[in-house]
């Protein structure tokens, strides 16, 4: 009989993925046997698992005689199948590092590759995730932003990462990185957002970051209320804002990522990967432990890295977004659970 088990990776991450595996007996040893890996996990919360990377298991729905031929179906002039490039991408941007990815593909799949392959796949289909969500806006921003800026050192310079997020939605709305903390920097960062919102906001909390104080008045004009101070200390309708405190701490795990590059180009490339994975794909607790996509918009142009990743033979769809709260969770700040329904793309858009 074959297994379903999910898998945080990296532990700790809230990050939990499905493989599907073969229970094998071998003399007085059994070992589990990686059948083939499903996606990120959306059973997560009702299974009885351990925190910290451990692991649980239910009995699978399907054999591995049914798996479907889209499993291994392969993108154009590539061997490897898309779903296991999907899944290194969903452990690239969950915080894993490629010496780490390549030795669990070692582990799971029986492959042995270099790391420049599973970075050429990290940076292919980041474009392409890039180049999917070029047109999408979220529909439901609230009017409060809060803006932050965080730092690293390339070389001898420093790089400056400057990020707005939708206080309602937890949304992502832009980030941008530079060499400089100037309020031209501070500008485009709030006109970045201004166009993926498609509108502007009554108040934008920062901290006292002179550079602020010109670039909101810029970009948004004299009706947009500038908050200063400490921008994750601040109420926000009346809750605090520790949804954001936690976003701050994840802005972490990226640096420790970044560090490792040395060019300013790979640098933003992954800055808007990050964005991408954040806001679409990585559960938020700030959003009911949903995707802050799913609460922000009717319809998403993805559910996981396996529709960035599409083989031959499979049309590109999107989702229609069903949300509805957990009646188990009683107390506290309501949890929800999402419904995502294939729905086509209108192709002449």
């Amino acid at each position: 009989m074959s297994f379903i088990r999910a898998k945080e990776i990296p532990p700790g991450s809230g990050n939990w993925y499905d493989y599907e595996v073969m229970t094998i007996h071998k003399g007085k040893k059994v070992i589990q046997k990686v059948i083939r890996y499903i996606g990120k996990s959306s059973l997560r919360s009702s299974r009885s698992m351990r925190s910290g990377g451990s692991v649980g298991s239910y009995p699978a729905a399907v054999s591995s005689a049914s798996i479907s031929p889209v499993d291994d179906a392969k993108i154009h002039k590539m061997k490897t199948p898309a779903r296991q490039i999907a899944s290194a991408l969903g452990m690239y941007y969950g915080g894993m590092s490629l010496d780490a990815i390549q030795q669990q593909f070692r582990q799971d799949y029986d492959t042995d590759m270099s790391e420049s392959n599973y970075w050429n796949w990290v940076k292919r289909f980041t474009k392409e995730a890039i180049k999917q969500t070029k047109h999408f806006k979220p529909e439901n921003i609230g009017d409060t932003w809060v803006a932050d800026e965080t730092y690293m050192k390339l070389g001898d310079k420093t790089v400056y990462f400057w990020d707005l997020i939708d206080s309602k939605t937890n949304y992502l709305l832009a980030s941008h990185v530079s060499f400089s903390r100037g309020s031209r920097e501070a500008k485009v960062l709030m006109k970045l957002a201004e166009q993926r919102a498609g509108k502007t906001p009554k108040v934008v909390i920062t901290d006292k970051l002179r550079s602020y104080e010109v670039a909101i008045e810029d970009a948004f004009g004299a009706d947009t209320k500038h908050k200063q101070g400490e921008p994750f200390k601040f109420k926000v309708s009346g809750t605090s804002t520790a949804e954001i405190e936690r976003f701050h701490k994840t802005l972490e795990q990226r640096t420790d990522v970044f560090q490792k590059y040395n060019d300013i180009e790979t640098i933003r490339l992954l800055t808007d990967g990050w964005l991408i994975n954040y806001n679409f794909f990585k559960q938020n607790e700030g959003c009911g432990n949903i995707p802050p996509a799913q609460a922000a918009s009717s319809v998403v142009p993805f559910k996981d890295w396996n529709d960035v990743v599409i083989p031959e033979g499979v049309h590109d769809i999107d989702y229609k977004v069903s949300l509805y709260r957990r009646k188990s969770v009683k107390k506290g700040k309501p949890v929800f659970d999402a419904t995502l329904t294939p729905i086509e793309i209108d192709k002449e858009k």
